[in-house]
């Protein structure tokens, strides 16, 4: 090795001798010394210093070879990127000369600093992600903040702060993105729009000018659909699960800040869900319609730019479930509203020459002034993100609640009946109603299924054709939905087709590339097989073999559909054989993505062939080098993607070579070379790829607007194999081993009658099925319309109040219930006060929470209302308590609503109202139990029997859940007896209180002026 490969050597390790080498920098510093050893031993300094590293991946830029690889290297100039040991020496120049402090210099900025400056400047709220070359990097503040949560290097720049950077390989794009958007900041991603091999070719362009680059996505939480993921060829079946939150806006009235209005989007599915209403000042309507959803981002309008202070309390609940932003906006006038809905929809017009013009009519005409406000809002807010077309597609559109359509279930009956989630484990499904119900096999048919849920019909012709469906489904084995369900199971949860339509109207309206080609094709041949099926199916769906009329209905529907051949034209045009090869590039796939036989694309044919001219001539340069150099069986070479080189060994062969050909790379024992024939022939390939690429990105987009033009048929299919998917899953829950009846609908009556019937989530949790304790229920408008329960603690009071509440629920959702037999009135909403919760955040107390939800109650109730109470009044004092719990229990009974009613209490008192009311309306029961005397404890055990029985329990058994609790038996024994003394004292101050009154009771009877009943004398001993 010569003298100055060994000072190169020296130099290179010792030039920042701070910073420990690693294994891969010492390896490529010797595989650059190795190369340059026959180049007269010098070793270029420039090699060496362009190595970058990258800590999280390791690998070089000199790794991966193409046609940006000198990007990062003609870009970035400056001193942050001179040798280091050149560095070195300036840092102990100044530090030796500190008597006189340097003159500032004016700070100079490559062009590559002045792009990245210009970005910044016109995006401040975003977190930008530059491609330099085959890396992004995150500058300044936004490198800081991306090397923590990346957990990678930051490199400082002591000159310019602003340009200190963190980086990573540019295959990590879309997990980083994920990673970043979790710690709720907004994301902007800035690419190169040119390569080197255009730049190189098209004379319009210049070499020494900054590469083009251009914000081509901005992303958060609740838009991010991975989007970059596909853009690198990724299989959206392997992406991970999608983020179905709801973007949502709220406006509060500008007179009266109680009318409420809201609209929810979601991006995903293209779901919009609006409602106008009025609300109290405890806000649990507003929480109700956001109880349903998950929220992502929220936006405000308010006269003052302010939340209001009860809004205020609910948004606060909800920072803790995934909302990363509250933004608040100022309210518009009308006439400025008007101004930006007629811009927007004549933008889409002018763009994409579509007929949007209509839609501002469309909102302006049938959505009140609130709602226009929100929806102009989210139409703006979105369309940064590329989102807003979504509100072209006006089939997607639906209302929050409808009470003349669905049962009314406010956000806190959700939780109390555990529907949703389960109350003591709020991050598992199991031990909910939808987890006991939901068996659908694919991600729309279980989107459908919860809005089911969320909705119980209360139309009993509707509730009846579901029971029916169900029924005919259940009632034995037919071919069609055999081969239904394995087609469904065979889509599963894979191909969500309500997110691929709406991602292919995206990326047709924004040219956004929001889904891929293989997505494209799977989609479509999804539709063709359904339709296919269909058709092979026809003289069986003809013959009307189902009894149900839904079913029927939802076949014939597919039936007809079956008879267009849109998705079959749409199919021809794509080469299928191609894709069903595994292992292929994006450009391969974008290249013969189209059967170009059935197809008619000339600007893709013509690219074509420019690029087999491009070839013909390389071969035939190909030949003459082979006569030049006498080896007549002389391949072209690849080395790391290089293409069309010419390899020779080092020596002789290559000292013969001509002097103007270009050394590209080498070996110690081969050097590979083009030809100028070779390297201008080469580009000019390159230069007819890229535009082929473009030509077929061209073609692409023009057959996604060809898809969304079907959007509407395409969106019908899905909603028909949803309810299919919805009434199979509802029958799938109906036998589920137990014992499950259809409920007898009863429309004329407000009753609920089941015999043997049993709480279907508890049932289904308990390993031992059988041991399950059964339970009538038999509550009517005539007789037993308000029930008192009583029990002691643990003995299954609140298990049988919601079993009845789920009963309730399932039969209007269409659903078997779980006894022998049962006859159901039809309810238009359930209330529930249930549970001791107080809400820190909203400023309430225990007692404050359980007053405002009665008050609610009071307040919306009906006649054909359901309402549980479970011990009212025991967040404050016993004797105000008593007295609130007598007093709403009294107006339940007494007011003109009458609804059924089920109070549990504590309060024994209480019982006197059954022999105040006449006809049977009020009637006392209680929970089963049997009391075991313990001679060794002295206070008494009991036994469950969790049966309902009619009377009164006069003792809680509180002891005996202290003893299941685990708590010292003398403790609890001191407790028994201090019981027993104020049981004691109570009954001796009661019979005193009692003797006082005869006295005086004796005493006005001896005055014969004074008439008294024998009542009067009977009541002081009761």
């Amino acid at each position: 090795m010569t003298k100055k490969v060994q000072a190169s050597i020296s130099r290179f390790f010792t030039a920042a001798p701070q910073k420990k080498r690693t294994f891969e920098e010492v390896s490529q510093a010797h595989q650059v010394i190795k190369n340059n050893e026959t180049n007269n031993g010098k070793v270029p300094r420039k090699r060496l210093q362009n190595f970058t590293f990258t800590k999280s991946s390791g690998v070089t830029k000199n790794d991966r070879n193409n046609d940006n690889e000198d990007d990062s290297v003609t870009e970035l100039s400056g001193k942050e990127n001179a040798p280091v040991a050149e560095k070195k020496k300036e840092l102990t120049t100044t530090k030796l000369s500190n008597s006189k402090r340097p003159s500032k210099q004016k700070i100079t900025y490559t062009p590559l600093e002045t792009q990245i400056r210009d970005f910044k400047d016109a995006h401040p709220d975003k977190l930008l992600l530059f491609q330099v070359g085959y890396k992004y990097k995150l500058f300044g503040k936004d490198g800081e903040a991306g090397s923590k949560i990346l957990n990678v290097m930051y490199v400082p720049n002591r000159e310019k702060p602003e340009f200190s950077y963190c980086t990573f390989p540019d295959f990590k794009l879309h997990i980083n993105i994920k990673r970043i958007l979790t710690h709720g900041h907004k994301i902007g991603v800035i690419k190169q729009m040119e390569s080197a091999a255009i730049k190189a070719v098209d004379k319009q362009l210049s070499l020494d000018s900054v590469m083009k680059r251009q914000l081509t996505g901005i992303y958060t939480s609740g838009t991010y659909m991975d989007d970059e993921y596909i853009h690198n060829g990724g299989d959206i079946s392997l992406a991970g699960e999608e983020n179905h939150s709801y973007i949502v806006c709220i406006v509060e009235d500008e007179v009266d800040s109680n009318y409420i209005g809201i609209v929810a989007v979601q991006p995903l599915t293209g779901d919009i869900i609006w409602d106008y209403f009025e609300d109290s000042f405890s806000r649990h309507q507003l929480q109700t319609r956001l109880s349903v959803i998950k929220i992502s981002d929220l936006l405000i309008i308010n006269s003052s730019e302010k939340v209001s202070h009860d809004t205020l309390r609910v948004l606060q609940l909800l920072g803790g479930i995934g909302l990363n932003e509250i933004k608040t906006v100022a309210v518009k006038p009308e006439v400025q509203l008007r101004e930006e809905m007629a811009t927007y929809f004549d933008t889409l017009d002018e763009q994409h020459g579509g007929s949007f013009k209509h839609l501002e009519n469309y909102y302006l005409v049938n959505f009140p002034l609130p709602i226009q406000r929100c929806i102009n809002e989210l139409i703006q807010y979105l369309n940064e993100f590329k989102l807003s077309s979504l509100f072209t597609k006006t089939d997607n559109i639906s209302k929050f609640t409808d009470p003349k359509r669905y049962m009314t279930l406010p956000g806190n009956v959700l939780s109390a009946l555990d529907i949703f989630v389960n109350s003591s484990n709020p991050k598992s499904e199991k031990g909910t109603l939808v987890w006991l119900l939901d068996h659908t096999r694919t991600r729309f048919g279980s989107r459908k299924l919860h809005k089911w849920i969320s909705q119980p019909l209360i139309d009993p012709i509707v509730i009846e054709q579901r029971s029916s469906a169900i029924e005919c489904l259940a009632s034995g084995f037919d071919s069609l939905v055999d081969v239904f369900k394995n087609f469904l199971e065979k889509i599963g949860k894979t191909y969500d087709l309500d997110e691929l339509l709406i991602k292919t109207h995206y990326s047709s309206v924004y040219e956004s590339g929001k889904i891929s080609r293989q997505d494209i094709y799977h989609m479509l041949r999804c539709f063709q097989d359904i339709l296919d099926m269909v058709e092979r199916f026809r003289n069986h769906i003809e013959k009307r073999p189902f009894k149900s009329e839904m079913v029927t209905q939802l076949f014939d529907q597919l039936l007809e559909s079956s008879s267009n051949d849109c998705v079959t034209k749409l199919l021809e045009k794509i080469n299928k054989a191609f894709l069903g090869i595994e292992n292929k590039s994006i450009n391969e796939i974008k290249v013969n993505f189209f059967d170009l036989d059935n197809a008619s694309y000339p600007e893709i044919e013509h690219e074509q062939l420019k690029i087999e001219e491009c070839e013909q001539i390389l071969d035939d340069e190909l030949e003459g080098i082979r006569k030049l150099l006498g080896r007549s069986t002389m391949e072209y070479v690849t080395n790391k993607n290089d293409r069309y080189l010419i390899e020779v060994r080092n020596g002789k062969q290559v000292d013969a070579l001509p002097k103007d050909w270009v050394k590209i790379s080498g070996t110690t024992t081969v050097s590979r070379f083009r030809s100028p024939e070779i390297t201008n022939a080469f580009k000019l390939l390159q230069y007819h790829q890229e535009l082929l690429y473009q030509r077929c990105d061209e073609a692409y987009l023009g057959f996604l607007k060809e898809i969304d033009q079907q959007y509407t048929f395409l969106t019908r299919i899905v909603d028909i194999l949803g309810n299919i998917d919805c009434l199979l899953s509802l029958t799938a829950a109906s036998v589920l081993g137990q014992e499950y009846v259809k409920p007898v609908i009863n429309p004329d009556s407000q009753l609920i009658k089941a015999k043997r019937s049993r709480n279907p989530i508890i049932e289904n949790l308990k390993h031992n099925k059988a041991g399950y304790v059964a339970n009538d229920v038999d509550i009517d408008y005539d007789g037993n319309r308000v029930l008192i329960i009583t029990g002691p603690n643990m003995g299954g009071k609140s298990s049988y109040v919601k079993q009845i509440a789920l009963l309730v629920i399932m039969a209007q959702i269409g659903c078997y219930l779980p006894c022998e037999s049962a006859e159901m009135g039809i309810f238009d909403s359930i209330f529930v006060r249930m549970g001791a919760s107080d809400n820190i955040l909203r400023g309430e107390s225990t007692f404050m929470t359980e007053m405002l939800e009665c008050s609610d109650i009071i307040n919306k109730m009906t006649d054909k209302s359901l309402i549980i109470l479970d011990e009212i009044g025991r967040g404050t004092g016993t004797q105000d308590g008593i007295a609130l719990a007598d007093s709403i229990l009294r107006y339940l009974i007494e007011c003109d609503q009458t609804p059924l009613t089920l109070f549990i209490t504590h309060y024994q008192s209480l019982h006197s109202l059954e022999s105040h009311y006449s006809g049977g309306i009020v009637r006392n029961w209680h929970m089963g139990y049997l009391e075991m005397k313990q001679s060794d404890h002295g206070f008494p055990e009991i036994i469950f029997l969790y049966t309902l029985q009619e009377g009164v329990v006069s003792n809680l058994y509180g002891l005996n859940v202290a003893k299941l609790a685990g708590l010292p038996i003398e403790l609890i024994k001191r407790a028994f007896d201090y019981s027993e003394e104020l049981k004691i004292s109570i009954e001796e101050r009661d019979f005193q209180n009692k003797a006082i009154g005869m006295g005086k009771l004796l005493n006005d009877i001896s005055d014969p002026l004074f008439k008294v009943s024998m009542d009067s004398v009977l009541k002081l001993f009761t």
